[in-house]
């Protein structure tokens, strides 16, 4: 399931993103990516074991006695989720234009089709949405070793050369920009109690997810750098990998590359729009979400799953990916940090709190660089991101306001 939810919305989207700013050494953002997310991996797993309960960031920290933090960090991880929505409809809508012959007009279409789609699932209950997540992941995995395989065979040096074409700053800002890849491990921490051993089984699964995504961006990085040209891949952004497939295998590798894309995206947005749902039910319950996202039908969180596919549609009709994933990239970055810097203040031990304290000072570190690069070259997007950011400040001041002074109204 992890594999799965990061792989989703990660390499189909961010391939062409990631070597237009870091070039031939676009592993090396990847690497640095990988590493943090490992580092916040431990973290989840630690505080996890500590909570002994399902329920997140959100439960930790009101666990150790920050109630106004855990509540605001709900408010943000929800939006981030928002965003990781938008990131997997741009990602289907693209990849359905391109494979269809359309102009990417139409691509906005396919992206608000597939939420669509996958709201009506959804709100058929849980069997309509349970798909068979190991079998998704198993094809997504499959068609990328496929692609990346042929890639290896024509492995040659010198399409590499010279490694360092746009320097270590644009590694560093890549490792940044693109870090929404590694969002959706996180995810089973919602699901402890439903684990079997889950003290034992949640740091394997976690670990071992991270390891393998990571793998798999650094393999299908390379394969498709052998395969096409880095002009190529930043020139087809939206549709890179595609573009990795046609030159590995022709015809049928386009095809199945836009298919895996396809289906990541799509398997995504399901698990995205189930399990979000069904936290933002639960907060509410707990009185820190609007009243009205606490209601259900017939067991469903209704308005939790219309709200979401409304609002993820809306998102995935910004221009580019770009704007998106460092969007993204930036919420998640802000959260992860969060919940490095509480396991370093309420774990014990040296090294549990020194991998941490990595995790936190890498999450503030590349979350700066982040909005540095945007203050330089991407103003429109930091703006976008400001108001965005004083928009979920703003309602989530008057959710508090308007229960202090009517606390009946939201129970």
């Amino acid at each position: 399931m992890a594999v799965g939810g990061m792989i989703g919305g990660g390499i189909f989207s961010v391939l062409g993103v990631t070597v237009a700013l870091a070039g031939h050494l676009a592993v090396g953002s990847f690497l640095i990516g990988g590493a943090i997310a490992m580092a916040t991996a431990h973290s989840f797993a630690a505080l996890s074991a500590r909570a002994g309960r399902s329920g997140g960031l959100f439960v930790y920290l009101h666990n150790a006695g920050f109630p106004r933090a855990g509540s605001y960090i709900s408010w943000l991880l929800i939006f981030g989720y928002l965003i990781a929505l938008a990131v997997y409809g741009f990602t289907f809508g693209h990849y359905a234009a391109n494979v269809l012959g359309l102009p990417w007009l139409f691509a906005d279409g396919f992206a608000v089709l597939i939420l669509a789609v996958f709201l009506a699932i959804n709100l058929r209950g849980v069997g309509a949405s349970a798909l068979s997540e190991d079998l998704v992941v198993l094809i997504k995995v499959a068609v990328l070793a496929l692609i990346s395989a042929v890639g290896f065979a024509h492995f040659s040096p010198e399409r590499l050369a010279p490694l360092d074409d746009k320097g270590l700053a644009g590694v560093i800002v890549a490792s940044a920009s693109i870090f929404v890849a590694y969002e959706g491990f996180e995810l089973l921490s919602y699901d402890y109690d439903d684990l079997v051993k889950p003290r034992w089984t949640l740091p394997r699964a976690l670990f071992l997810s991270v390891a393998i995504v990571t793998l798999v961006y650094v393999l299908v990085t390379i394969g498709s750098q052998m395969l096409v040209s880095d002009d190529v891949l930043v020139a087809q952004k939206e549709v890179a990998f595609a573009a990795a497939g046609q030159a590995a295998l022709g015809t049928a590798g386009y095809w199945i590359a836009s298919l895996g894309a396809l289906l990541a995206a799509s398997s995504a947005i399901n698990a995205t729009l189930f399990s979000t749902a069904r936290q933002m039910h639960e907060i509410a319950l707990a009185k820190e979400l609007p009243g009205v996202f606490a209601r259900s039908r017939a067991g469903l969180p209704v308005t939790a799953l219309v709200f979401l596919a409304v609002f993820g549609a809306a998102f995935a009709m910004l221009p580019d990916i770009t704007a998106l994933l460092t969007f993204g990239s930036a919420v998640f970055l802000a959260v992860f940090g969060s919940t490095n810097l509480l396991a370093c203040r309420v774990l014990s031990g040296f090294w549990p709190r020194a991998v941490s304290g990595f995790g936190f000072l890498a999450c503030l570190g590349a979350l700066v660089i982040l909005l540095v690069e945007l203050v330089l070259h991407d103003r429109a997007t930091l703006v976008l991101i400001g108001v965005s950011l004083v928009s979920v400040s703003a309602l989530r001041y008057a959710f508090v306001r308007r229960q202090k002074s009517d606390p009946v109204s939201d129970a």
